[in-house]
């Protein structure tokens, strides 16, 4: 089941992100993570993907953003990797409004590049040390019309 993100999953899903590639490599902190899924932002969507009412993914989803919507942060918590929730999160990010879905994918994440890749994204260009000095990012796009 997707539904909103509640206030006290946000620093759980927060640790278990701290300590996953790609935030651990690019350090993000739990608190500075937990900030982030706790700060009010009318523009973003923090969406869970729930099963046996526990969160094991999350999908943040920034709308507006160059004719269709961002996708800030897809995680899967380790248990629940492929299983296909980070597909079924994309799925729901794709029915929104826009004729495009944006991500940006750090070029060292070759399984999340992958994992886009096979659900539709082309990368289009890189952005060296958008988030970290000496780590590029990828901007990919699936075109939704």
């Amino acid at each position: 089941m997707i539904r909103p993100l509640q206030s006290g999953e946000a620093p759980i899903l927060a640790a278990a992100m701290a300590h996953m590639d790609p935030w651990r490599r690019l350090g993000f902190s739990d608190e500075g993570l937990a900030g982030y899924l706790g700060r009010d932002d009318a523009a973003v969507a923090r969406m869970v993907y729930e099963v046996e009412g526990r969160p094991m993914g999350l999908l943040c989803l920034r709308s507006p953003w160059l004719r269709g919507p961002y996708v800030e942060v897809l995680a899967v918590v380790p248990d629940g990797q492929g299983q296909g929730i980070g597909s079924a999160l994309l799925a729901w990010a794709a029915g929104q409004d826009g004729g495009n879905l944006w991500v940006c994918v750090s070029a060292f994440n070759t399984r999340a590049r992958d994992f886009y890749v096979r659900n539709g994204f082309a990368a289009l260009a890189e952005l060296s040390d958008l988030i970290r000095l000496g780590e590029d990012e990828v901007l990919m796009r699936k075109r939704l019309r």
